[in-house]
């Protein structure tokens, strides 16, 4: 080593002590780490990082207790060096040091401390020491399965801006829940990273904490259309209060919003907010259109049978199934209902829309609704419930679309032998479709009943 060197590490300028430092570190000699070791105590923070470096490199144990030492220094990024610095020397002397750091103030430092004790094999001995380690590797669900002794660790690491997943910090300690956590997660509300806030508002809502729900209120005005939405969801599983808050996110700008309070309505079973969601059946956005068919369909009030028969015709497929399916939950007969008969006027409109299906919709509903009139059950008589359901079913596809599917209808029909279900097979014998009509002709004959004179077969 030349004298030169060591006379740069006494120079005033950082800048050349720094770049002494890096030319000791290519050396090995006793002498040169010697200095190595000196240079810890720069006054100039990169010089210690980069002495702290240095040392790990040249993994000499000589190094370990001052290497110690420097796991106070009070600038992060040297304790950092430092911790992997006595990693990368390996001596077991330094676990009790390390294992003291896992309390550092730096997220940065605890990940790198617990990584390192874990290369060395450590073990936490108690609780405390497994709820370190869990917040310091950022394993924020097991330390939430210590219980409330992880409340102030967890909330010590939300409040560090350098953390990288606060939210998963909220999502555990909603996991834990209690009085302490309600408080934490309230103020969380205000924290200045938008994802913090819609993980408390998430963790609220399982709380179920009725004291939530003016908080959660708040929150419908904030800029954010996430948070909006999150909070509009959330609200859903509290009582009634929100109610009218909800209904005034309605006519939010944002679909998300539109569709999460649409949702909570639904939820929360308020009958009188049948009316206010008839118009977003009507929505642009046709997610919006999906919510306000599902929330109508658990409301179960006829009342809201016109509106759904109506969105029948949607342009959408998803919406159209879950009009139909909302109708189901209402009234499983809702063809027979006089709401039903209400939607006729504009189901016949919908006959002369441009696009095929929503006229092949129209064309299926007015039959259904027509159909519904003479129903096959009260026709046939006493028949067993599950026959009768069957009958329900065919007597709807002899006048399907698909004419394979009303051909296996009359064919079926057919096979009953009963001949109080001719009535059903009468149309079909005037099917565009002449194998249909002839399948008719031979069902009517299976029953013992002749078709009507003049029929083409």
């Amino acid at each position: 080593m030349s004298w030169w060197i060591a006379q740069q590490l006494k120079s005033k300028n950082p800048q050349t002590r720094r770049e002494a430092v890096e030319k000791l570190a290519r050396e090995s000699s006793s002498s040169a780490i010697e200095l190595l070791i000196s240079s810890l105590k720069d006054a100039e923070a990169e010089v210690r990082e980069v002495a702290a470096k240095a040392l790990g490199r040249m993994r000499d144990p000589k190094a370990i207790a001052a290497l110690i030492n420097a796991l106070h220094d009070p600038v992060s990024l040297v304790r950092e060096a430092t911790v992997a610095s006595l990693r990368q020397i390996g001596d077991l002397d330094a676990v009790d040091a390390l294992v003291g750091c896992l309390k550092d103030p730096q997220g940065g430092v605890r990940w790198q401390v617990a990584k390192t004790l874990e290369r060395f094999g450590w073990q936490p001995r108690t609780d405390q020491e497994k709820l370190l380690r869990a917040v310091a590797l950022g394993d924020y669900f097991h330390a939430a399965q210590l219980g409330e002794m992880a409340i102030d660790a967890l909330v010590k690491c939300l409040n560090d801006e350098t953390c990288r997943n606060r939210r998963g910090i909220i999502e555990a300690l909603g996991y834990i829940g209690g009085e302490r956590v309600i408080s934490v997660l309230l103020k969380a509300l205000s924290n200045d990273d938008g994802a913090v806030r819609i993980a408390a508002v998430d963790a609220l809502k399982e709380t179920r904490d009725p004291r939530c729900v003016q908080a959660l209120i708040k929150c419908l005005k904030e800029r954010d259309p996430s948070m909006r939405a999150a909070a509009a969801g959330a609200l859903g599983t509290f009582d009634r209060s929100a109610v009218t808050a909800l209904v005034n996110c309605l006519k939010d700008t944002h679909w998300a919003v539109r569709k999460a309070a649409i949702e909570s309505i639904g939820k929360i079973k308020e009958s009188s907010t049948v009316e206010q969601l008839y118009p977003l059946l009507k929505d642009a956005d046709h997610d919006v259109r999906e919510a306000a068919c599902e929330s109508l369909g658990r409301l179960r009030e006829p009342r809201a049978v016109t509106a759904l028969v109506i969105t029948l015709t949607d342009s959408q497929t998803s919406v159209r199934t879950c009009a139909a399916v909302a109708l189901r939950d209402i009234e499983p007969n809702w063809d027979k209902l006089p709401e039903a008969r209400s939607a006729l006027p504009q189901l016949r409109e919908a006959l002369n829309d441009r696009e095929y299906w929503v006229r092949q919709a129209a064309r299926e509903a007015i039959r259904r609704i027509e159909n519904a009139e003479d129903s096959p059950l009260e026709r046939v008589g006493s028949v067993d419930e599950k026959i009768g359901a069957a009958l329900n079913i065919l007597a709807f596809l002899v006048a399907h679309a698909h004419r394979d599917l009303r051909q296996a209808a009359v064919e079926a029909l057919g096979r009953f032998g009963n001949p109080q279900l001719a009535h059903l097979l009468q149309p079909p014998l005037r099917d565009e479709d002449p194998w249909v009509r002839q399948a008719a002709v031979e069902a009517l004959q299976g029953l013992g009943v002749e078709a009507e004179a003049g029929v083409a077969v």
